[in-house]
């Protein structure tokens, strides 16, 4: 299959050269001689592109490939032509490199410095006006409430929204209303490959995890590998690189950076990252800090720019802010902000992009609820307990009807009156948990795993 594959590439990479004036999917789908389902082909196209061996211009039906050695005066429509209304001038001019193609740029390597100059709390990548600006928008609650009560009120929406747009910037061909469906029903659109499904389905159980365990996380290696893990697994060749600092060499498609390669360093560099993030106070220069560092240094196999969209909203979801969809943001805009940060470390373009699609974000999700009624307040007044209680259950191995009688008993050891809505509250919440939600049980991943082992739970 390989074989046949790279045979594949190559007939597409001579018909290319053949016309350099760039052909449309739908062209180089009627020129090559192998059989290949269309959708496929999207794929493999986008997939050569992101290794550097063609240049992809424009999004959807506009798009079209070009020979990776065709200069700017060969072809209208290179990323900084078409540059987003949020790019300033001054953007414009530092994405302006990008105009030579990969192999005329110089190989950059990782830079520790970018790292080592940032000073919690005094270095500032997200200027004061701006930071005032974005809480000024994404303010959801007057109030004190807990930790991811906004999230959780806006849950479904969320779950939809990042899910495509996180997707989506992947090269994932789903419709928001595909997406729709498959988050809330099930369904699976037609004429999809399975890894696109899977890569939404992650993305929702992902969200959910942030959002369901908002006021116990963290800024440390256990969450973000938590988030990797649910964001990774069934789409690596190797399912042991699910949650795990990378032991590989990784390469960045269309770019010259190539990221560091020692597994020893890696995991070094992971914590001071997540160290330095801990320290800062700004919920927004938290969040750009980690989305930066996150992608810049490659900590994983592959997922990084995902679990990178995902940890940054740690601190919106812990704050009540409005969260970062990414609604609206070209894959373009997304990839160039990128390389002007591996190639260059300059964020300037990543951070006007994040600017923007912050605002965005917030006009999305409009103004404020009055009420809070679909919020569950006994859930969250007994939310400690009811930790304490399943990490408990876990650890002594019980299940059914001795699960619900220790609970029981738990109940009245703690002077919790309504014993009954609470053990059906804590036995529903044991029947879906997971390895990825046991943060605050105080139980390690081996002793859930052992109970889940014993008696797996009923799931729907």
């Amino acid at each position: 299959m390989a074989s046949d594959k790279q045979k594949g590439i190559e007939e597409i990479l001579a018909i290319l050269d053949k016309n350099p004036e760039g052909l449309s999917t739908s062209k180089i789908s009627e020129l090559i001689n192998f059989s290949v389902n269309y959708k496929t082909l999207q794929r493999l196209l986008v997939s050569i592109s992101d290794d550097g061996l063609i240049l992809k211009v424009g999004e959807k039906k506009a798009r079209k490939y070009y020979p990776a050695n065709v200069s700017k005066k060969e072809f209208i429509g290179h990323l900084t032509d078409n540059a987003h209304e949020i790019f300033s001038q001054e953007s414009q001019s530092i994405l302006k490199y990008l105009d030579t193609p990969p192999h005329g740029r110089p190989k950059m390597s990782y830079n520790r410095d970018f790292l080592d100059s940032y000073v919690s709390n005094k270095t500032a990548y997200v200027p004061d006006k701006v930071r005032k600006q974005l809480h000024k928008a994404g303010r959801r609650f007057d109030r004190t409430l807990a930790a991811g009560t906004y999230a959780r009120e806006i849950c479904q929406r969320l779950l939809i929204d990042l899910s495509y747009n996180s997707s989506r910037l992947e090269g994932n061909t789903y419709s928001r209303l595909d997406t729709q469906k498959l988050v809330e029903e099930g369904i699976t659109a037609e004429g999809k490959v399975q890894e696109e499904t899977v890569m939404i389905m992650n993305h929702k159980e992902a969200i959910l995890f942030l959002v369901e365990n908002a006021q116990d996380i963290e800024l440390n290696s256990l969450t973000i590998r938590n988030i990797h893990h649910l964001l990774s697994q069934d789409l690596l060749a190797n399912p042991e690189a699910c949650g795990n600092i990378r032991s590989i060499e990784v390469n960045i498609g269309q770019s010259t950076y190539q990221p560091l390669n020692n597994p020893h360093l890696l995991k070094e560099l992971f914590e001071l990252v997540l160290l330095k993030a801990r320290k800062i106070k700004d919920p927004f220069e938290q969040s750009f800090f980690l989305l930066v560092h996150h992608s810049y240094l490659q900590a994983f196999e592959d997922v990084n720019k995902r679990t990178s969209r995902l940890s940054c909203n740690i601190p919106f979801i812990k704050e009540n802010l409005c969260p970062l969809s990414f609604t609206d943001v070209s894959r373009d805009d997304y990839t160039a902000a990128l390389l002007a940060m591996y190639e260059k470390n300059n964020v300037e373009p990543m951070l006007e992009l994040y600017a923007w699609a912050y605002l965005r974000s917030c006009e999305q999700y409009g103004v404020v609820k009055k009420s809070l009624g679909e919020i569950d307040a006994f859930r969250i007044q007994y939310r400690q307990q009811r930790k304490e209680v399943m990490g408990l259950v876990v650890k002594n191995g019980l299940h059914g009807k001795k699960a619900e009688d220790y609970i029981e008993n738990f109940c009245k050891q703690n002077g919790i009156d309504e014993t009954a809505r609470f053990t059906a509250m804590t036995l529903a919440d044991l029947s879906t948990l997971h390895a990825g939600a046991i943060i605050g049980l105080g139980i390690t991943e081996a002793q859930f795993e052992t109970w889940f082992a014993s008696n797996p739970p009923k799931r729907n």
